[in-house]
């Protein structure tokens, strides 16, 4: 029989004509990939935005405002032999929390990325405190899921390695043209993920390296007045499609902050697409070949770009000894933590 698994989270959805579509593709991952082990329930927000990725979940609860959100979660707490995961650290998913520890329930956090890192760059210090006293609480009383160990000290957590990636992700894997530099970004479209700073960068280099060009694939923040050379597509859900975008690109770029274990950098790896951070998170490259950090300024950007395109080939054959987390194993991980 199988366990009724309740998962909360801040992620904003769109109801349209009776289906449910969220922003995070992991999300989608989650309700669907776990449902082979778990009776799946989702208690999750409502949203203006559209977002592509359809959860097709039908024990789907997306809430207006955060009564809704909160009575949703009361109502689930009478349910017997539940257990819940909760994803990051909101306003929404602490109020929950105490809901379920009052209630005296088994709770699991699942924390993504370092939330203090990211509040400060939002909202500024005062913030990133309160956000540290909340999540000292949360992890103290819930079994702590992490993506690695820099996201929190000083306390006992069970380490997974999330990941997108299946069979399809090794098929067909070309090397691309490198006449041009074709440079690639995915994610949201958020200060906290370096946007704006890459940006910027790219009108330097653009100017020392004729024809270049950078994509930006994701939502979020409207961007004005962007560089000839910058296109901006929206999110992309089918994983063909998305494929297609790493393939047609030869180098993928990470300009964020703050990151956890970013799914686009395993993506590019298995596509066989060198990948560039910046020195904000260089704890991501862990022992992969194929990633190159760089200071956040133009000059050492460019450097690392023309040694990438120089050795190209070289890289690639080194890319080939990485070894890849996958999204069975992932959802595997998931599964041994909530059942222990």
């Amino acid at each position: 029989m199988k366990t009724n698994l309740i998962i909360i989270n801040n992620e904003k959805c769109f109801n349209k004509n009776g289906k449910i579509f969220c922003q995070n593709l992991e999300m989608k991952f989650l309700a669907k990939d776990l449902e082979k082990y778990f009776n799946i329930q989702l208690i999750l927000r409502s949203s203006k935005v559209e977002p592509v990725h359809e959860i097709t979940n039908p024990n789907t609860f997306i809430s207006s405002n955060i009564l809704f959100f909160l009575k949703n979660v009361l109502f689930s707490v009478f349910k017997s032999q539940t257990k819940y995961l909760i994803i990051s650290i909101t306003p929404y998913t602490f109020l929950s929390f105490l809901i379920l520890f009052l209630f005296q329930k088994k709770i699991f956090l699942y924390l993504r990325s370092d939330g203090k890192r990211e509040i400060s760059l939002i909202l500024g210090n005062n913030f990133k405190i309160i956000y540290k006293i909340v999540e000292n609480l949360m992890s103290k009383y819930c079994e702590l899921v992490i993506v690695n160990n820099e996201i929190i000290k000083n306390r006992k957590y069970h380490l997974v390695n999330p990941s997108s990636i299946d069979e399809d992700w090794f098929k067909n894997i070309s090397t691309p043209t490198l006449k041009k530099i074709k440079l690639l970004y995915v994610g949201r479209i958020k200060i906290e993920k370096g946007i704006y700073s890459l940006i910027n960068i790219f009108d330097k280099v653009v100017t020392n390296k004729e024809g270049a060009t950078l994509t930006l694939i994701g939502h979020g923040e409207k961007l004005k007045n962007l560089n000839s050379k910058i296109k901006l597509l929206p999110p992309i859900s089918e994983k063909i499609n998305l494929i297609h975008q790493y393939d047609e690109h030869n180098i993928v770029i990470l300009p964020s902050f703050t990151e956890g274990h970013p799914r686009v950098l395993v993506e590019s790896l298995v596509r066989k697409r060198p990948v560039i951070i910046f020195d904000d998170i260089i704890h991501v490259k862990q022992n992969y070949n194929g990633v190159y950090v760089s200071k956040r300024e133009p000059n050492d950007l460019i450097k690392i770009i023309d040694y990438i395109i120089n050795n190209y080939s070289k890289i690639q054959e080194e890319m080939e000894k990485n070894d890849y987390p996958t999204k069975e194993q992932f959802v595997l991980q998931l599964k041994k933590i909530i059942n222990s």
